[in-house]
């Protein structure tokens, strides 16, 4: 039993209503799996051990969206909203050996190089440094584009490279995850900020800025955030 893992989702639990003694721990399931059941008045959860880095509000968001099922209550939506966010995060920022082969910037129909050479000349008068460019390995759908600071690397989600996207939507994506590159990040009140005033005011001076929202929010199926 994972003891960290187990006070987060006792807490959950008791919140709920819940009364049951819970024993919870990581298990190597081959996907991202979670499972919750009870017995013997006794509630077992295993939670994959993919999310063992995991920030804790991931966790405690987990938790909500298992035990809410336990209880026989709708799942919160901003619990399911950050849960299944940190997922698609996870499938578009695959670790260097889930993406080995797969760092190539050329697509089927887009090269991103081309794409960020091209915005960088339109936007950022080239100032920026290039980053690693790729697409990712699975079609994510709810995470578009990502810029990690770590690695630094701008990743764009496979479901993009299709000949029926617009080219001004994948521009959007690149522009958008450059501004990361030249805004950084700031804290307040102990909590880091990355999509600033200052940061939205430039983002929406994209030309396509409205059309490249409309066309992603069709594309993801509902409104959701796709971008970080």
């Amino acid at each position: 039993m994972d003891i960290k893992l187990n006070q987060t989702i006792s807490t959950v639990s008791k919140n709920l209503g819940l009364r049951y003694k819970t024993v919870s721990d990581y298990y190597p399931y081959k996907s991202i799996k979670n499972t919750a059941r009870v017995k013997n008045g006794v509630l077992y959860v295993k939670v994959s051990d993919k999310l063992k880095d995991a920030p804790n509000e991931i966790i405690e968001a987990l938790g909500y969206v298992l035990l809410s099922k336990i209880k026989g209550n709708r799942v919160p939506p901003r619990y399911k909203r950050t849960y299944n966010d940190y997922i698609h995060s996870i499938i578009i920022s695959e670790s260097p050996g889930e993406t080995k082969g797969f760092h190539d910037p050329h697509g089927n129909y887009f090269n991103l190089e081309e794409i960020f050479n091209s915005v960088n000349t339109k936007f950022f008068t080239n100032d920026l440094p290039k980053p690693f460019l790729r697409w990712s390995k699975k079609r994510a759908y709810r995470i578009f584009g990502r810029y990690d600071r770590s690695k630094n690397e701008i990743v764009v989600s496979k479901l993009l490279d299709e000949n029926k996207t617009p080219i001004y939507v994948v521009e959007y994506i690149m522009y958008h995850e450059m501004l990361h590159i030249k805004h950084g990040f700031s804290y307040k009140k102990g909590r880091r900020r990355i999509h600033t005033s200052a940061f939205k005011k430039e983002e929406e001076k994209f030309p396509y800025y409205k059309e490249s929202i409309e066309y992603l929010k069709k594309a993801s199926g509902k409104e959701r955030r796709f971008l970080s």
